[in-house]
């Protein structure tokens, strides 16, 4: 991490939920006046199941069989839910299909190391699996295990090239590892993509802000909060990197 003279930087933890299914979780700021923030949005890809192709009567049976499991993971009936699902393992277990859901069940259920093996075993049976590198990636970012969780982040930007989230939780895992200077690129990608992802503009902005780019971090900040007022954080970031600017007399 790059400092900022005498303003030390303080990681003030924040995680904002830019996909659909994720969790929202929040801390509080640092109390300090004159201090520069560091925090991170990470948005998970896909939790569900991609379809199963219907081409044949046991490609159909597999997919009803999948959709009913799936049913039972969404009422929150979890312990049924991986029942079923390990009885599918057992009937189609070339199916990378049901090892990602079970693991997403897993990673639901606080079964962390349970969640890891399954992904793995999707991505040994499909290697371009760029959904299963996302959860498995971020799963390990909070592991702190940072070199493997961004070898999958990348893996998964080159599976999936076009999409701005994956860009986003490459950015992620880097900044957290405290590389926030090679995080930048990644978040600039991403709102370069979706220029209407306020997630990663607020990303963006505070690994600027980390990186010592303090005019450029208030611009993305600013365009966060014009984008999603309800960014509380990027809010926050905001007001406080703009009282450093006063302080500096600029």
């Amino acid at each position: 991490m790059i400092g900022l003279g005498r303003h030390l930087l303080l990681i003030w933890g924040a995680i904002v939920v830019a996909g659909a299914g994720c969790e929202r979780r929040t801390a509080g700021p640092s109390a300090a006046t004159n201090t520069l923030p560091q925090a991170v949005a990470t948005a998970t890809l896909p939790v569900g199941s991609t379809p199963l192709p219907l081409s044949s009567g046991e490609e159909s049976a597999q997919a009803e069989e999948l959709v009913a499991a799936e049913q039972l993971a969404q009422e929150g009936r979890f312990t049924e839910a991986e029942i079923a699902y390990k009885s599918l393992v057992k009937k189609y277990p070339d199916n990378e299909e049901i090892y990602f859901n079970l693991a997403f069940l897993y990673g639901r259920t606080g079964q962390t190391n349970e969640a890891i093996a399954n992904y793995e075993v999707a991505l040994k049976l499909l290697p371009t699996y760029a959904e299963a590198h996302t959860n498995l990636g971020n799963l390990l970012v909070r592991l702190k295990r940072y070199d493997e969780a961004i070898a999958h982040l990348e893996a998964a930007v080159r599976a999936n090239p076009d999409n701005s989230r994956s860009y986003n939780n490459l950015g992620t895992a880097l900044a957290t590892a405290g590389r926030s200077t090679n995080a930048i690129p990644q978040f600039a990608r991403a709102v370069q993509l979706d220029a209407a992802f306020p997630q990663a503009w607020f990303n963006l902005g505070i690994s600027q802000l980390s990186a010592g780019r303090l005019e450029e971090g208030i611009l993305a900040l600013e365009t966060a909060v014009k984008l999603d007022p309800s960014l509380t954080p990027a809010r926050a970031a905001l007001d406080r990197a703009k009282q450093v600017r006063a302080a500096r007399g600029y």
